[in-house]
C-alpha cells in the first residue's frame, strides 16, 4: 500500500527537532518545557532558512536553534525582544529613537544574541 505524501511530511517534521545525536536530548527537553506557539517557531525557522539555505538539513538545524532559544528565554520576553529589533530597524525619528539608544533595549537584544550564538554552537 502506498503511503500518502502528507503522512510522510508529517513524519519527517515530527523527527526534525535536532540533526545531531548529542543535541537531541537537549532539544527534546527544550520542546517540552516551552510555551512558544508553533507559529512563532515556524516564523523563526523560515527566517533562519532564508539566511542560511533552504535545505532539509538547515531546517533541522534552525529547528534545534529555536528549541534552545525557547528553553532559555520565555515567550513573552522573546516577543518583547523581537519587537525591539523591529523598532530598531526603522529610521530613528520620533518615538522609536529611544529603542535604538537605550541601555535596557540594547541589553535585551544582547541577551537574545547570546542565546542565538550558543544555539549556533550547539546546533550548527
Amino acid at each position: 500500500m502506498k503511503m500518502p505524501k502528507l503522512s510522510l511530511t508529517i513524519i519527517s517534521v515530527a523527527f526534525a527537532c535536532c540533526p545531531i545525536a548529542w543535541a537531541e536530548e537537549e532539544c527534546d527537553k527544550a520542546s517540552s518545557n516551552s510555551d512558544y506557539p508553533t507559529s512563532a517557531r515556524v516564523d523563526y525557522v523560515i527566517g533562519c532558512m532564508a539566511s542560511n539555505g533552504q535545505t532539509h538539513e538547515m531546517m533541522q538545524k534552525c529547528s534545534c536553534s529555536i528549541d534552545l532559544i525557547a528553553k532559555a528565554i520565555p515567550y513573552d520576553e522573546y516577543v518583547h525582544i523581537s519587537t525591539l529589533l523591529s523598532l530598531q530597524q526603522m529610521t530613528a525619528a520620533g518615538r522609536n529613537a529611544v529603542y535604538k539608544s537605550s541601555t535596557w533595549s540594547q541589553k535585551a537584544i544582547a541577551k537574545l544574541r547570546d542565546v542565538q550564538a550558543d544555539s549556533t554552537l550547539r546546533c550548527f
